[in-house]
């Protein structure tokens, strides 16, 4: 990445990510599906990528799109009209009522898509559960590899493990996944609390757990962190990731972190470059970053106004001389 010398300027001296935004990538549009939430991008060959997304059915179900994209230059262009390529799962199993797109990884010649199983408990409450599904690039398709989660509840998360951020090196991998601290009954229902967590593999399927909490919440305002992502520049791990809520605002906001072994992270929210528009589709909230880097640029690619309602725009990195 030719910026990497930069990048780590603007960390040291607290300077905010100049990123700057570029519009919306995709617009929702017809009646059979809403939204296109939780983006995220692959490259396939030369300057186009894979993009996958999530929408929602008619009962809120959501699905996975996949298409292709023409990126370069500072900016994406969808290719074609988006496939529909994985729908909820079988009756009873962890992704029983939606699934939802997280993150690509490449590895040993075979594309992955990590994604979020959804299930829906009695009186509101939910289950998000973490499954891995294998990337046919030619014909468009996704086959899950297993018929249950790769990352789950168990002694270390027994709310949920959705892991959205993915970082392999050799034989070792990392991941960083949402986990529920604790549930809380209010006077306008059930309250989630969750934040960000680490864990360690060396197959990308049976994970170590650290159970701690990367980043600690903010205050008694803020109960929950949304989609880490992740990138690695010259030996220093740089995180964005969606925070709510503050004294002030209720409303998702993207921030930002750094680690040296990506297990314990510095925030500094202050520099994390990207907040709402005064106007339009993204002036309510900024949510779900991901964030890729293609021929030198880093790209994010981010949600805005209800939780990907409005579709999912580009912003991407721009520093000078």
């Amino acid at each position: 990445m030719q910026d990497e010398y930069q990048m780590k300027r603007f960390l040291d001296e607290s300077r905010p990510f100049p990123w700057k935004k570029k519009g919306l990538v995709f617009e929702p549009a017809g009646t059979d599906f809403s939204h296109g939430s939780h983006p995220c991008a692959v490259h396939y060959k030369d300057d186009v990528f894979i993009v996958a997304f999530t929408r929602r059915d008619s009962k809120q179900r959501s699905h996975i799109f996949l298409a292709y994209a023409k990126v370069g230059n500072g900016s994406m262009k969808l290719m074609g009209k988006p496939k529909l390529a994985m729908r909820y799962g079988e009756p009873g199993c962890f992704d029983c009522d939606g699934v939802i797109s997280v993150c690509f990884v490449k590895h040993q010649g075979k594309i992955y898509l990590y994604y979020v199983g959804w299930q829906n408990l009695p009186d509101t409450l939910w289950i998000c559960d973490t499954g891995r599904a294998i990337v046919n690039p030619e014909e468009f398709t996704l086959t899950r590899e297993f018929a249950g989660p790769v990352l789950g509840r168990d002694k270390h998360n027994p709310l949920f493990a959705a892991a959205t951020a993915f970082h392999v090196s050799g034989d070792q991998w990392q991941t960083w996944y949402n986990s529920g601290v604790r549930w809380e009954k209010t006077e306008q229902g059930w309250r989630h609390y969750y934040g960000i967590h680490y864990a360690e593999s060396a197959n990308g399927i049976d994970w170590t757990c650290h159970p701690e909490l990367c980043i600690p919440f903010a205050d008694g305002y803020e109960y929950a962190f949304g989609r880490p992502s992740v990138l690695r520049v010259d030996g220093t791990y740089f995180m964005w990731f969606a925070h709510r809520a503050t004294k002030e605002i209720a409303t998702y906001r993207i921030g930002f972190a750094s680690s040296q072994d990506g297990r314990h992270w510095l925030r500094n929210d202050a520099i994390s470059g990207i907040d709402v528009s005064p106007q339009g589709w993204d002036s309510e909230m900024i949510c779900y970053p991901y964030v890729f880097e293609h021929r030198g640029l880093l790209y994010m690619l981010y949600n805005g106004n209800g939780y990907g309602k409005t579709g999912f725009g580009l912003a991407v990195m721009e520093i000078g001389e």
